[in-house]
């Protein structure tokens, strides 16, 4: 079974750095092939203590959940992806951190 991808965002916000990294996720989930879920807030405000609750209490948007586990918002995400273990992380699994260079 695959799992449960879930990408919170906002569509009123403000701010441009939200709005390019929440398209950066997006591009990541969809370069990967995987079926996500997006809840935008301004919309759902509903869903939004689902999200904090999750998170540990964040309430920044952009917010990448896998299998009810937040991965963060895009600093995260983009550590995981550049670590090689995105991929692992969206098929929910554990992900193997890559061995130092000798």
């Amino acid at each position: 079974m695959s799992p449960k991808i879930i990408l919170y965002t906002s569509s009123i916000s403000f701010a441009k750095s939200t709005r390019a990294h929440t398209g950066s996720i997006k591009y990541m989930l969809d370069s990967k092939g995987v079926e996500y879920e997006e809840v935008d807030l301004a919309t759902n405000k509903e869903r939004a203590e689902e999200m904090v609750k999750v998170s540990g209490g964040e309430r920044a948007v952009p917010q990448l959940h896998v299998d009810d586990k937040s991965y963060g918002g895009y600093e995260s995400v983009q550590e995981l992806e550049d670590a090689g273990e995105l991929a692992a992380v969206l098929k929910g699994e554990t992900p193997t951190p890559a061995a130092p260079p000798a």
